[in-house]
């Protein structure tokens, strides 16, 4: 494979990951809009993201299954095409049950299809020592499409008649989008077969799993992980918070949606890994300080009266938390190779961490949009915020026991590493850096 198609497969596979999933996850940027445009009520899209957020979590688990038996480029074109289908499919406004598969279907072309085999076709385009610099340029370059076609879809709403009109068409340009990159993919992208069988299996065995479940680390880092996904998970309920409590401009909202969602996901991530390489040296000792910045923002939204006048400090705020939120997505996995488990042991413990990790988006957007209810209306509670209480006292739950979970891990390796040097058995395998 020559250099430029070598670099010409990486750029169009990195750009596709920056359009594939931008429908299913819309609600960052248009909430309320979103579900006006799908004719749905605000719970009623709430639990259909909840039910993609389940679908999502099992493709996971199973998405390695179809890598490991069908050519990356095959299911990363099929991924994006089927995604395009629906998109389209969806624009039309389909009513409650035509939406709910619409978005089964989406989490299986994304998370089953195209995901675990974008992994091996990303891959396969270096050797070992150019892994980290592709996966690092991916996510950039990711970043970098969505935040443009992010501001062109925001733009695009702004200038219809109706913001729900808006998203009608953006949805449309996303689905063809999806088709444009599908055939960039199966025209320009090259399957290497013998760099491909370097890479190995991504199928997750079921003796994995159960040697990962035995693991105490699985746990304490699937739950801390889990515990700031919650934020990553209720940052779109943050735009009807803005604009019918705290007074922003219609206009603006998908802007600052923009911002919080994707120039965040490039600027903070990287700069997450710089500080656990260069200051913290841990990755547990680094998230107890995003926790611990996370519980003072909750803290700060649940005092900050809801008026027009506070709408620059809440906007403030939440780009403050956007920070914490985004520089730790950065560093989640670090873990698993600083406290040593064993290599044959990692692809279990990741997978099942994955699982426990992204389970609030099975269950907290529905109970995010019971709490908040339809945008504009007036609070399901009584109490001032109504239920924006609710939901700033359940994220600053998380904060507190993401800072427990963050100290256990960095005690429990603390006490290993004692037990090593002073020659007793313990249970980790490997050296590790202490945390």
């Amino acid at each position: 494979m020559t250099r430029a198609r070598k670099w010409t497969g990486f750029i169009i596979l990195s750009m596709s990951c920056g359009i594939i999933f931008q429908v299913a996850y819309i609600r960052f940027v248009f909430l309320g809009p979103t579900a006006e445009a799908l004719h749905l009520s605000s719970q009623d899209y709430g639990n259909i993201i909840s039910v993609f957020g389940f679908v999502a979590m099992v493709m996971y688990f199973v998405g390695g299954w179809f890598a490991d038996r069908f050519p990356p480029k095959l299911l990363v074109a099929v991924g994006l095409s089927g995604t395009g289908v629906l998109d389209l499919y969806l624009a039309q406004a389909p009513g409650y049950g035509g939406t709910l598969v619409a978005h089964v279907l989406m989490a299986v072309m994304g998370m089953g299809l195209y995901w675990p085999a974008l992994v091996k076709a990303i891959g396969m385009l270096g050797d070992a020592s150019e892994q980290g610099r592709l996966f690092g340029f991916l996510e950039g370059m990711r970043g970098v499409t969505s935040t443009l076609v992010g501001f062109i879809g925001t733009a695009l709403v702004a200038v219809t008649v109706t913001q729900a009109a808006g998203v009608v068409w953006l949805i449309r340009v996303y689905g063809i989008l999806a088709f444009v990159f599908a055939a960039l993919v199966w025209f320009l992208v090259r399957n290497d077969d013998e760099k491909l069988a370097e890479l190995g299996s991504s199928t997750v065995t079921l003796r994995q799993l159960w040697l990962a479940a035995k693991n105490k680390y699985t746990w304490l880092i699937g739950l801390t992980v889990m515990m700031m996904y919650c934020f990553y998970t209720t940052l779109g309920y943050f735009s009807p918070l803005l604009e019918y409590r705290f007074g922003i401009a219609a206009g603006l909202i998908g802007v600052i949606g923009v911002v919080r969602t994707y120039v965040f996901q490039f600027v903070a991530g990287p700069a997450g890994g710089v500080v656990v390489d260069k200051v913290t040296r841990s990755s547990p000792r680094f998230l107890r300080w995003m926790f611990l910045g996370c519980a003072v923002i909750a803290v700060g939204f649940l005092v900050l009266p809801r008026s027009s006048a506070f709408g620059g400090i809440a906007v403030a705020l939440m780009f403050v938390l956007c920070l914490f939120v985004f520089a730790s997505r950065g560093v989640y996995f670090a873990t698993v190779g600083e406290v040593g488990i064993p290599e044959n042991e990692r692809g279990g413990v990741i997978g099942l961490v994955s699982g426990i990790a992204f389970l609030p988006d099975a269950f907290l957007p529905s109970l995010s949009a019971w709490w908040i209810g339809d945008p504009g209306a007036e609070p399901a509670v009584p109490e001032r915020g109504g239920g924006y209480t609710a939901l700033f006292v359940f994220l600053l739950a998380a904060a507190l026991l993401g800072l427990l979970l963050t100290t256990l891990t960095t005690r429990v390796r603390r006490r290993e590493l004692a037990a090593r040097d002073n020659g007793l058995p313990h249970e980790s395998a490997p050296l590790a850096p202490a945390i």
